[in-house]
């Protein structure tokens, strides 16, 4: 039975009558968060330390995810020095771009049940682990 269905509202008599079917409660829910400056660079320099310094090969888990690649990208835009790291991050960074394919590497080598990727499934994860800067 739907949750979201209206009509089956009734028909659950356990279920929360403060429970919400809308986006209001989804994964696309928005709520406005503040942070001070400072906050803001505790967060850029932690997301950035998991994606290009954090050896462990388990980081690449959030190192590709769209949605901490959302937050980077929202951080970026509000940092006080915003269009220094739009400047900054536009340009493709060598030293940073081979200690990730060398981590993608290890990562493939280490899985117990390896899997086979397309050349473009190989480049899209590295895109996404790349974000923000290019790839070379």
């Amino acid at each position: 039975m739907n949750n979201c269905d209206e009509s089956s509202r009734t028909h659950e008599p356990y279920e929360d009558p403060d429970h919400q079917c809308n986006n209001e409660t989804g994964i696309d829910a928005t709520k406005p968060v503040y942070l001070s400056q400072g906050e803001i660079n505790a967060l850029q320099k932690a997301l950035l330390f998991l994606k290009f310094e954090c050896e462990e090969t388990d980081s690449l888990l959030y190192a590709g995810s769209p949605l901490l690649n959302s937050v980077m990208e929202k951080v970026q835009e509000v940092h006080v020095f915003g269009a220094y790291a739009k400047d900054l991050y536009s340009r493709p960074n060598e030293r940073i771009e081979t200690f990730m394919r060398d981590k993608l590497e290890r990562s493939y080598a280490e899985e117990l049940a390896p899997r086979e990727r397309t050349e473009e499934q190989k480049a899209e994860i590295l895109r996404c682990c790349m974000y923000p800067y290019p790839i070379k």
